[in-house]
This record gives C-alpha cells, sequence and structure tokens, in this order.
C-alpha cells in the first residue's frame, strides 16, 4: 500500500513537471512568434527608408537598434488593454518623437530633410 502511494505521488510530480514544461514550450514558442514578428517589421521599415534616403550600410547598422527599440516599445503599447485609444495613441507618438532625434543624427542633412518631406506627405 505504501509502495502504491509513492508510485502515485511520483507520477504526480512527473505530470506537474511535464505540465509545466509543455506550457514553458508554447511560452517560448509564443515569444520567438513575437520577437519575429518585430524582426520583420524592423526589417521592412528599415528597407523602406534605405531604399528611399539610400543609406549607406553604416547607417544602416546605427538605424536597426534604434528601429528595434522603436517596434517593441510600440507594440507593448497597442499589447496594453488597459490603456484607453487615446492613451495608446498618445504614447505611440511619444515613443515616436523620442526615436526622431536619434534618427535624425544617423542621417545626413539632405537624407534628413527628404525624410522630413517624406513624414509630411505621408501625413497628408
Amino acid at each position: 500500500m505504501l509502495a502504491t502511494s509513492k508510485a502515485m505521488v511520483v507520477l504526480t510530480a512527473i505530470a506537474i513537471v511535464a505540465g509545466t514544461v509543455a506550457l514553458s514550450l508554447r511560452v517560448v514558442a509564443q515569444e520567438t512568434a513575437q520577437d519575429q514578428a518585430v524582426q520583420d517589421q524592423v526589417k521592412e521599415k528599415l528597407q523602406k527608408i534605405s531604399d528611399a534616403l539610400k543609406l549607406t550600410d553604416d547607417q544602416k547598422a546605427k538605424l536597426k537598434p534604434i528601429l528595434q527599440d522603436e517596434v517593441k516599445q510600440m507594440k507593448a503599447v497597442r499589447d496594453d488593454s488597459s490603456l484607453t485609444v487615446e492613451q495608446q495613441r498618445a504614447k505611440l507618438i511619444e515613443i515616436h518623437e523620442k526615436t526622431q532625434p536619434k534618427v535624425n543624427a544617423v542621417l545626413t542633412p539632405e537624407q534628413q530633410e527628404q525624410w522630413k518631406k517624406m513624414k509630411q506627405e505621408a501625413m497628408e
């Protein structure tokens, strides 16, 4: 009888561990997919900017982490269900405004002018 109780405890513990591992793997897979989505968005954004402004490889390398940070912050705001639409909009604008000086620091004066024009045209 005692051996059966020990066996049940061991089997229960194994089942709990297996369930925890499965849940952890699912969470990691979801995070990996989300990270891939962020990376894809950064790649697309960087490509658009690069094509329009004829960025050098050095400029692309400097802009990538800036854009990654911006996209991650924006994703976090969009995923925050506690914020109203107005609060999300305000935070997204704030993130974008804080990112722009960093982007401009990488661009030449000519590229900055072109970038400014492109953003204005997009808003019209």
